[in-house]
């Protein structure tokens, strides 16, 4: 039996509070004359007074949060779950503690969060049979508003029980009770899917077509099961196929989404269209995607809406037109939406109520974190769009400004932005004809890689080198990105301004890029992993300037480059990080005149690292061409020359990919015997060419003149060109 109160006489009770902090008050119940049932509910000698109490209890609570902080503080959420969970009383006397519990629900947050701490959501589940509507009615809406308070409880919706495998069948068999049950049970059932693994429970369990025709009920139906609809087909192709072949739900999005319909709902069908598109099921050349789903939200994004229908309508645009090249034109010149959004950036930082919760939301830096999100969709590849977004009033500074922003999700959303911009960093300089607007954005984009690498690689030492937020790490993917776009821009293949150069290299010693870059290259993370493996390589290539800074980044990359850093990369189980570390390899080596001591710096381990990809069959062309790239650059320098020559294996290892068709690996091999047998700068005394010379009777030898030779008439122009030159030094 419940514990807690014991009846010393009629007219002298003491009831013992259950305080929030646990420590027991106990209160006078002359106090509490007027709530009598209480004392009577927590006495367990006078249960046949119950029926009667609990009906009083039901008559209070119901309407009045007050009254419910009063009961729970009292101690009567425990005996009610008790009474629950045992099945006391008969079918009248459970459905009114279902009604109760019910009503409990939806108190204050602190009631619904003591409701989870004595196991409400188990107790509930296992509970939930069809008494009677009431009863069932009232579970449920226990449930539904413990999930709208918190999904922390998710899981046990997934357990097995006596039931089933999971809840969810059980819970879907109980829609057809009522509609208040409709409304409780989908609810439930969307605050509930959290994860894949739930979203599979619920396609294999038939909610797509017990959901289905709810579509075409009442609004207090409707809503709920849109946002289900949005939680089930989230990122998952499987369910976007099921929902499709459904009879109707395309129509029904549709109609959801006409302008005759409360703006809530019409974004919400838009956004589940918008999932049915990114799943694979609707293309986006049909009409209901590339005109009346995007037309919707671009409508929804004006300033005759809610703030918060504002920022859902401009990330749900940013979701739809991601990836498609087509779609991102059409929504371009669809009704003013770059100046639309761009107005969003001029938001003051105003900070409201939800109305969806009691949080206070900074509406200011939500409005500009959706604004960037569709901008980044927006501007993704076209460079006309990039141009018109990129001449909106002071564009550039508000990415500069939320960049520094405390809400990491706008920084998140700043930085997607600037990613999509910086893939022409060229336009950015032309249209704005101001070539240093570029340098404060490097100087900030660093701070922000520093500061949240830092913070990820602490995470890592702790927890694992998965460790740190998603934030922390999205935040680092970008920045790396961001990074990788300006590398190349700067890079002196590409030529610009010799002092955009420097800065670049100076911005990348000032924040230890490089120290920070090789820790995170080492990651378990295979998308930081690669990302930090390209900046590196790129990174690389700018070593190559002829200054002082280019010789200090130079320093600095050959002291952080070690063995230990570089072998693992070159035999990286993903081949496209091989490529990129490869790259890294080849840009050191560029060199001329510093090769040979790169080379002694790298190590044997290194240059045997690259030899075996060059020697392995199963990798792609493109990693095998950047292998074969490192050596031939490598040897350009002298002391390689001399090494190289008498390492007859590793020669033949680089000789195999002449008899390759494709012309990418031929043409760094030719590459290599012309530098193998060089004269410049390699020989010394009284005889310049004598170690040329013998270079070129080792290769001879070898019979590299006949693997020449037979090039000639079956190979490409360019090849037979290399090849005609390279044979003049066997002459």
């Amino acid at each position: 039996m419940p514990t807690g109160f014991r009846r010393d006489s009629p007219s002298s009770v003491a009831i013992m509070e259950v305080d929030m902090d646990s420590r027991p008050v106990f209160v006078d119940s002359q106090l509490l004359s007027r709530r009598a049932y209480i004392a009577t509910l927590l006495n367990d000698e006078v249960s046949d007074e119950w029926p009667s109490a609990i009906l009083q209890l039901k008559n209070d609570v119901i309407g009045s949060n007050n009254e419910k902080d009063i009961s729970m503080r009292h101690g009567l959420v425990p005996r009610l779950l008790k009474w629950l969970e045992t099945e006391y009383g008969g079918p009248h006397f459970q459905t009114e503690v279902a009604v109760v519990l019910g009503s409990m629900a939806m108190g204050k947050a602190n009631t619904t969060e003591f409701l989870m701490e004595n196991k409400a959501v188990p107790i509930v589940l296992k509970s939930l049979t069809n008494i009677s509507r009431m009863y069932t009615e009232g579970l449920v809406r226990c449930l539904r508003y413990i999930f709208k308070h918190s999904a922390a409880h998710s899981d046990y919706l997934f357990e097995e029980n006596r039931f089933g495998n999971t809840y969810i069948p059980h819970l879907l068999s109980l829609l057809p009770v009522s509609p208040k049950c409709q409304e409780h049970i989908i609810t439930v059932l969307e605050r509930a899917c959290q994860t894949k693994e739930h979203q599979q429970v619920l396609l294999e369990s038939g909610a797509v077509s017990v959901l289905a025709p709810m579509l075409w009920g009442p609004y207090h139906i409707q809503m709920p099961t849109l946002l289900c609809f949005g939680k089930l087909c989230y990122k998952n192709p499987d369910v976007c196929a099921a929902v499709i072949k459904e009879h109707d739900t395309k129509e029904a999005f549709v109609n959801l989404m006409a302008r005759d319909k409360p703006s809530e709902m019409q974004i919400e069908a838009a956004k589940v269209l918008t999932y049915l598109h990114r799943g694979g099921a609707i293309p986006s050349s049909d009409f209901v995607i590339s005109r009346k789903t995007l037309g919707t939200l671009v409508r929804m994004c004006k300033r005759d809406r809610p703030l918060m229908q504002n920022v859902h309508a401009a990330e749900t645009l940013a979701c739809l037109i991601e990836k498609d090249v087509g779609l991102q034109e059409i929504a371009s010149i669809t009704d003013h939406v770059i100046s639309t959004l761009a107005n969003y950036l001029q938001f003051k930082d105003v900070k409201k109520m939800s109305a969806n919760s009691n949080q206070e939301v900074d509406w200011g830096s939500e409005m500009k974190r959706a604004a960037f999100l569709a901008f980044a969709s927006l501007t993704a590849n076209d460079e006309d769009i990039r141009e018109k977004v990129i001449k909106q009033d002071c564009f550039i500074e508000q990415v500069q400004a939320s960049l520094l922003s405390d809400n990491q999700l706008e920084v998140i959303a700043s930085l997607k932005c600037l990613h999509s911009l910086t893939r022409s960093v060229q336009q950015i300089r032309t249209v704005l004809h101001d070539s240093s607007v570029w340098k404060p954005i490097v100087d900030i984009l660093f701070q922000v890689f520093s500061s949240a690498s830092e913070e990820l690689l602490g995470l890592d030492k702790e927890v694992g080198a998965q460790g740190g937020s998603p934030e922390t790490r999205e935040k680092v993917l970008l920045a790396i990105g961001c990074m990788c776009n300006l590398a190349l821009e700067f890079s002196p293949s590409r030529e610009p301004d010799a002092g955009d150069k420097i800065i670049f290299a100076i911005a990348m010693l000032e924040y230890n890029a490089v120290e920070l870059l090789s820790e995170l290259s080492q990651s378990q993370d295979a998308a930081l992993r690669f990302n930090a493996t390209w900046c590196l390589m790129l990174a690389c290539d700018l070593q190559s300037l002829a200054y002082g800074s280019g010789e200090q980044l130079r320093v600095s990359l050959i002291s952080c480059l070690t063995a230990d850093v570089l072998v693992p990369r070159l035999e990286d189980e993903l081949v496209t990080i091989r490529e990129k570390a490869l790259g890294i390899v080849r840009n050191l080596l560029t060199t001329k005149h510093s090769i040979d001591h790169a080379v002694k710096s790298l190590g044997s381990s290194v240059i045997e690292a690259v030899f075996n990809n060059i020697r392995n069959p199963s990798m792609p062309p493109e990693v095998i061409e950047q292998a074969l790239c490192v050596v031939s650059n490598m040897v350009d320098g002298p002391s390689c020359k001399a090494h190289i020559i008498s390492k007859t294996e590793d020669i033949n290892s680089v000789l195999q990919h002449l008899k390759s068709d494709n012309e990418d690996l031929q043409l760094p091999v030719l590459q290599f015997i012309s530098n193998l047998i060089h004269t410049i700068d390699d020989d010394h005394g009284s005889f310049p060419r004598a170690g040329s010379y013998q270079r070129m009777l080792t290769l001879k030898s070898m019979g590299v003149p006949q693997m020449l030779e037979s090039l000639i008439g079956t190979s490409t122009a360019e090849v037979e060109k290399r090849v005609h030159e390279t044979l003049k030094s066997f002459a």
